[in-house]
């Protein structure tokens, strides 16, 4: 007799209901509605009797709420596949559909800073996750979160926000990126892009943008955090067999190590390995890149060209 499969990650009970219910925005009433009476989820339950969800169970949810709350019943949506409601979520979109909730890309990301601002990390995560079902992943990333963290750089280097502030938004953009990165669920085939920033670059925000536009992208992705050492960057690209690694440059603008670190990066990673950098600081060390023969990119949409470029084609 086979062994039972092992549940994946996302599949493992893990939410209790007062989560689920602050991060979909659903009451627990609601959500014991659409289990009971339409079976749209089906929590574990422990021996208390306490009703845990998945990762899965989540996006569920949150996709139900998005498209329920742009007119869609219940009824019809209920039992339908992730995939298929993510669809429709993003078929809605393109229809025309600015938000779900009715708000566009400029609200939202109004409102990201607003909840940081009264250190509401609930109610931050909260709006990025409707974001990603009601924008898409990549209008999210974008429109939303990236000129949202060039905001808190700029907010934190001029004195205007705390650090209190800035590393509460950092741990909420984190856990985010990572559950899309999680929800992508690339085939063991994939390409593999490997992102982290250099020695002395302590701001993630940008590795974080580039590990959740590459999984969006159909890559799989090692995501290794800010500050590593090149050569440990290089052996995690040996071992994972990358086709690429993405570098996040983001401050300051006029560090002469950026560039010995970009280079001796080059030289540490195997034959046939890309080497991408980016960030807000990246086009100031352009000279350098050019000299490392790696490629520099100036936003996201760069990004995905050079990573579909990589692949031969649009992804999967």
């Amino acid at each position: 007799m086979p062994a039972a499969r092992a549940p994946a990650s996302s599949e493992l009970p893990r939410h209790p209901v007062r989560v689920v219910a602050s991060r979909t925005g659903l009451s627990t009433h609601v959500l014991r509605a659409w289990e009971r009476r339409y079976g749209a989820v089906t929590p574990t339950r422990t021996e208390g009797g306490q009703r845990l969800y998945s990762d899965a169970d989540l996006e569920r949810l949150t996709l139900l709420q998005a498209l329920t709350a742009g007119g869609d019943p219940i009824s019809q949506l209920a039992r339908l596949p992730i995939p298929e409601l993510r669809r429709l979520a993003q078929a809605g979109h393109a229809a025309g559909v600015t938000s779900t909730d009715g708000r566009s890309a400029e609200e939202s990301r109004a409102g990201a800073l607003r909840a940081i601002e009264a250190l509401d990390a609930a109610g931050l995560r909260r709006g990025l996750e409707r974001g990603a079902v009601s924008l898409g992943v990549p209008r999210l990333l974008d429109e939303v979160v990236s000129p949202m963290l060039v905001e808190i750089g700029e907010r934190w280097r001029g004195g205007r926000m705390t650090i209190a502030q800035e590393h509460l938004a950092t741990a909420v953009v984190h856990q985010v990126l990572g559950w899309l990165r999680e929800m992508a669920q690339a085939g063991a085939a994939a390409p593999v892009l490997v992102a982290a920033t250099p020695p002395g670059q302590i701001h993630e925000g940008g590795a974080l943008l580039a590990a959740a536009t590459a999984a969006a992208e159909g890559w799989r992705v090692t995501y290794l955090g800010a500050d590593l050492p090149v050569d440990e960057i290089a052996e995690a690209a040996r071992r994972t067999a990358a086709r690429a690694v993405a570098l996040s440059i983001v401050h300051p603008t006029d560090d002469p190590a950026v560039g010995d670190h970009i280079r001796a990066l080059r030289q540490a990673l195997p034959t046939g390995v890309a080497l991408l950098v980016g960030g807000t600081a990246a086009t100031a060390y352009a000279h350098e890149t050019a000299v490392a023969e790696a490629q520099l990119l100036t936003d996201l949409a760069s990004l995905r060209a050079a990573l579909r470029g990589l692949r031969g084609g649009a992804p999967s």
